[in-house]
């Protein structure tokens, strides 16, 4: 049976999860307050933390910090009522395994946390990701990059158009490229990808074309 820890203040939401999960037959244990989950941490078994950002005393980021500075194995699924791209990014880099906004659906949290276990008992398939995400990235064109860039800055079509000087419908093209090379569902799975690659802007090609 694998090990869910759910790290939320809010009493319905971590009642509502138990009893989800517990009906895929995951054993979950909830903790109301991140401090009490902290000083517990070592002593838990292995598993996955689905873990609110936004909360008083200790935030899920600096939760997350403190498994990192412990080197803990835990794999952490963010979720939070007031999600933004820049967040989300921050989340992932911090080592987050996905970032889910509220309200979101019963079905795919379950996915999610299926997937996570799974990944989670085999490292292989971890590692096996960020090669193919290296190599996926690595398809993109010049203006692809910039244009997954602008996605990662959370910034919007026409504000990607204007600073590549470029119509908002290429930029819309390219995006749609962008998400099919990466064979991507949702922004999270662009986001997971382009960071597993260790994409950054300096990674961008000199764009030597006029083609727009």
């Amino acid at each position: 049976m694998s090990h869910i820890y759910i790290v939320d203040d809010d009493d319905a939401v971590r009642e509502s999860l138990s009893m989800l999960l517990r009906s895929e037959d995951f054993d979950v244990v909830a903790f109301g307050n991140p401090l009490d989950f902290v000083s517990k941490v070592d002593d838990l078994e292995d598993g996955c933390v689905i873990l609110d950002l936004c909360m008083p005393e200790l935030s899920g980021m600096e939760v997350m910090e403190e498994l990192k500075r412990r080197e803990s194995k835990m794999s952490v699924i963010c979720i939070t009522g007031h999600g933004d791209v820049p967040t989300a990014v921050k989340a992932l880099k911090n080592g987050a395994y996905d970032f889910l906004e509220k309200p979101f659906d019963s079905t795919m949290l379950i996915d999610i946390v299926k997937a996570c276990v799974f990944d989670q008992m085999n490292n292989q398939h971890i590692e096996a990701f960020n090669t193919n995400a290296k190599e996926v990235i690595a398809t993109l064109t010049p203006r692809e990059y910039e244009v997954l860039q602008g996605m990662m800055d959370g910034l919007r079509n026409k504000q990607i158009a204007y600073d590549m000087e470029i119509s908002i419908r290429t930029v819309e093209l390219h995006r749609v490229h962008v998400m099919e090379k990466l064979s991507a569902k949702s922004l999270s799975d662009v986001l997971k990808i382009a960071i597993a690659s260790g994409f950054s802007y300096v990674d961008v090609p000199a764009i030597t074309d006029t083609h727009q």
